[in-house]
C-alpha cells in the first residue's frame, strides 16, 4: 500500500493553533450528541483531546484537506476522523498508519453505533467496518479532490484513501486512475472494481490489468475476473 498517510512530510505546513470555525461547530454538535451517553469501554477522546489530536494531525494531507476531527485513540496509531470539509463533510474516515485509510461510515451516527456494538461484544470498532465504503454524495466534488491530490507531489498518495468512496460511474476519471503512473492509485481502483464488478467496468478493469507495475496489474487481473464472472 502507499506510504503511510499518517506520517508527516518534510514540507508539511505547521499545525494551526485553533480549529476552524466549521470544525468547532461540528465538534460542538458531536459533543452534544454524545452528552450523557455511556461509552465506557470505548476509546473515544475527550473534548480537549479531540482538539489536541486534531490540531496535531493537521500537518497530514488527509486531516488537513478534509479538516478532520480525531474522535478516538485505540492505542494502535489508527484513528477515526469526523470530516468537516466538502466533499465528504459529515463522513467518518479511518486513518490507518499502514496505508489502508478510507471512509468507513457515512455519518457519525453509524460510527457511534459501531462503537456501541464493539464495546458490547468486547471487540474493536474496526471489526464493524463495512467491506465497501459508502459512496460520497458529491461525486463531482470527490473527483475534483482526487485530481487535486494527485496533482500534488506531497499529497499524491493520500488520493488512494478516497478512491473507495467513488461510485465508479465517472469513466473519464476512472481512465485517469487506471493509467496513472502511481501504481497504488491503479491498484486501489482495481480493488474497488473487484468488490463492485459491473459490465460497464470491463474496459477499465482491463486497463488496470495492463499496468506496467505487477502489483497494480495483478489487482487489475482480479478485477477482470470479477467482471467476467457476472
Amino acid at each position: 500500500m502507499p506510504s503511510d498517510p499518517s506520517s508527516s512530510h518534510p514540507h508539511a505546513p505547521e499545525p494551526p493553533e485553533a480549529l476552524s470555525a466549521t470544525a468547532r461547530q461540528t465538534l460542538d454538535a458531536y459533543l452534544a450528541r454524545i452528552d450523557g451517553q455511556d461509552f465506557s469501554g470505548a476509546s473515544l477522546l475527550s473534548a480537549a483531546d479531540i482538539v489536541r489530536w486534531s490540531l496535531d494531525l493537521q500537518s497530514l494531507p488527509i486531516p488537513r484537506r478534509l479538516d478532520g476531527l480525531v474522535l478516538d485513540d485505540p492505542q494502535t496509531s489508527n484513528h477515526h476522523l469526523l470530516l468537516t470539509a466538502p466533499p465528504l463533510a459529515g463522513a467518518v474516515l479511518y486513518l490507518s498508519h499502514d496505508g489502508d485509510s478510507r471512509v468507513v461510515f457515512a455519518d457519525v451516527e453509524d460510527f457511534l453505533d459501531a462503537v456501541r456494538r464493539a464495546a458490547a461484544d468486547d471487540r474493536e470498532v474496526e471489526d464493524f467496518h463495512p467491506s465497501v465504503s459508502p459512496p460520497a454524495d458529491d461525486q463531482a466534488g470527490l473527483g475534483a479532490l482526487i485530481r487535486s491530490l494527485l496533482a500534488s507531489a506531497d499529497d499524491e498518495d493520500a488520493a488512494v484513501a478516497f478512491i473507495p468512496s467513488l461510485d465508479l460511474r465517472d469513466t473519464g476519471l476512472l481512465r485517469e486512475l487506471a493509467l496513472h503512473e502511481n501504481f497504488f492509485v491503479t491498484e486501489a481502483l482495481a480493488v474497488e472494481i473487484a468488490k463492485r464488478p459491473a459490465e460497464a467496468l470491463r474496459e477499465i478493469a482491463s486497463m488496470c490489468a495492463a499496468h506496467a507495475h505487477p502489483q497494480a496489474a495483478n489487482a487489475g487481473k482480479r478485477a477482470v475476473t470479477a467482471v467476467a464472472s457476472l
